[in-house]
């Protein structure tokens, strides 16, 4: 082993242990803050599965309602304000003491004070979106105060408060639910229990499912290798929203084997719910058992990574306690018993992609490098190129990357007359190329998986929705303070902006609605001489613009 490279591993290791004990010690020293909003009912909690992530916060239901107060928790100072088309929209970040950062996502808007000062750092910097940190200590905060108004800004599915609590030194997030007097004395539901055999660690797949709803007889399998999942819920109350578990532990004739807790997760380690979590006839599974790889401080016990194996025919009992924050709990148990003692399968050489070491094949069109530890276990699968449909085929399971892989991929001859638009697409994303050479376009892209080569030369559609055809102009009034526009685009919107008589104005770009939303300035002069100008570029640098006369009445 490189020395050099073990001696930074290993302060790598000591440091993240530090910061994993620095959140527990947060976590324990906690103090019991008001709510941020008006509201007890919990839609979603720390670690629930979401799509390609666990998710990191508490989600307060607003009852379909937008423009609710939301206040700070405790006294502080306005850390960070980060505005975005997508992810968490319109939020906000304060510093507390203890060394925690309360955050607040979604928002409609902010407190009067608080987008004053983001209107003046917009209109200085011409920027609709931004991720600004604030002089430390700066803009004080206290308890209660109004920060912002509820809403559905980024990639919220509905109107609600995106609430998160990090700890300061590295925004690890932190299960916020210990820091909150909620109410619940309802225990966890297990709806089912899946058994899987691991005989083949590049292929577990579920071999048995069986009822949670009772303690089980035995159970006959037919592998000696095994591991167990979970289909279960936890509410807050009965009847109430469908949450997600948080702790789990299984012993095996009496010992501990598996544990955890959903205490905190590392957004570097989020997308590893892609490995954890599987939807088998319509439902989802969680795993209590590990890949190869996995994030070491997401369990507190792991015996063989979770792995059974039976070097009998003996019944051996199997019990799984499940317990929420409140330490509401529910057990199970049962019995099982194999007749058939088998072995771990011998890895086939050829098409694996392994997860410990650098991946790399070349092709005549295309060149492919994916760094070690991007996966979490090895995969079955290679990618073969299609000269007809531009594409990269690739043949195994799709997995987002932890860290970025680079494409090389020749340019086709048709795309040379404009290769300055080429992109590339995968299976949820486009890329835009980090660099262009004579031949070839270079691309770093965040998931294993196909990818198209595109040529986009299409322009972004823009329509305003105030716009009145017979008077070829925008139609407002002395009381409408915003305009808004509608915009198309095949690829995906990058940039935007909006002026008033040259005036740079503010917008946002609602990504779900398709519009880009206008403030006008304060003043607006009621004269034919009035218009506005707007700009939408997308991903692959094609641009937008056009002028439309204002008609104030």
């Amino acid at each position: 082993m490189n020395i050099k490279n073990h001696y930074y591993k290993n302060i790598f290791n000591i440091f993240i242990c530090v910061v994993i004990a620095q959140s527990f010690l947060i976590a324990q020293n906690k103090q019991i803050f008001p709510f941020p909003i008006d509201t007890v009912d919990i839609t979603g909690n720390f670690g629930e599965i979401r799509n390609l992530h666990f998710h990191q916060g508490i989600d307060f239901s607003t009852k379909e309602k937008e423009n609710l107060n939301v206040r700070s928790i405790n006294d502080g100072f306005l850390y960070r304000i980060k505005i975005s088309s997508v992810g968490y929209g319109k939020a906000l970040y304060v510093l507390h003491p203890r060394g925690i950062i309360s955050v607040y996502a979604h928002l409609n808007n902010y407190s009067p004070f608080i987008q004053n000062i983001i209107e003046q750092y917009q209109i200085k910097n011409k920027t609709n979106e931004f991720d600004l940190i604030l002089i430390k200590d700066s803009i004080k905060i206290n308890k209660n105060d109004i920060v912002g108004f509820s809403g559905n800004t980024g990639g919220s599915t509905g109107p609600h408060l995106h609430f998160e609590i990090r700890n300061e030194l590295t925004e690890i997030p932190i299960n916020p639910f210990f820091y909150f007097d909620i109410k619940d004395t309802t225990a966890p539901e297990i709806k089912s229990l899946a058994v899987y055999n691991l005989t083949d660690t590049l292929n577990p797949h579920i071999i048995k499912i069986v009822s949670g709803l009772k303690i089980i007889d035995t159970v006959n399998i037919n592998s000696s290798i095994i591991g167990f999942a979970f289909n279960g819920l936890d509410r807050q109350y009965p009847k109430g929203n469908p949450n997600n578990i948080y702790q789990v532990q299984i012993t095996f004739d009496g010992k501990t084997i598996y544990k955890h807790k959903l205490q905190y997760i590392t957004f570097d380690n989020t997308m590893y719910v892609e490995y954890y979590a599987e939807k088998h006839e319509k439902q989802v599974f969680q795993k209590c058992f590990a890949p190869h790889l996995y994030p070491v401080d997401f369990y507190e016990v792991l015996v063989n990574k979770g792995r059974i194996q039976l070097l009998d025919t003996n019944y051996h009992k199997i019990s799984f306690l499940f317990s929420d924050e409140n330490n509401n709990q529910i057990l199970r148990e049962l019995i099982i018993k194999t007749k058939n003692i088998q072995n771990y399968k011998s890895l086939q050489e050829g098409n694996i992609i392994y997860c410990n070491k650098v991946f790399h094949q070349k092709t005549k069109n295309f060149e492919l490098t994916i760094s070690e530890k991007s996966l979490f276990q090895d995969n079955i699968g290679r990618f073969n190129y299609d000269t007809e449909k531009n594409k990269i085929i690739y043949t195994g399971t799709s997995y987002t990357l932890r860290y970025p892989a680079e494409v090389v991929v020749n340019i086709p001859p048709s795309m040379f007359d404009n290769k300055q638009k080429v992109i590339l697409q995968s299976n949820k994303r486009y890329y835009k190329p980090k660099e262009i050479n004579k031949t070839a376009a270079i691309f770093n892209v965040n998931e294993l998986s196909s990818y198209y080569i595109l040529q986009d030369n299409i322009a972004p559609k823009v329509t305003p929705l105030h716009f009145n055809k017979k008077k070829k102009a925008i139609m407002t009034n002395s009381n409408q303070v915003e305009v808004a526009f509608r915009v198309a685009d095949n690829t995906i919107i990058t940039e935007y902006a909006v002026y008033y008589n040259q005036q740079f104005c503010i917008s946002y770009y609602d990504k779900k609605q398709k519009q880009i939303i206008t403030k006008f300035p304060t003043e607006i002069i009621a004269s034919d001489s009035d218009f506005i100008q707007i700009e939408v570029t997308d991903i692959a640098g094609n641009k937008t613009i056009k002028q439309y006369k204002l008609l104030v009445k």
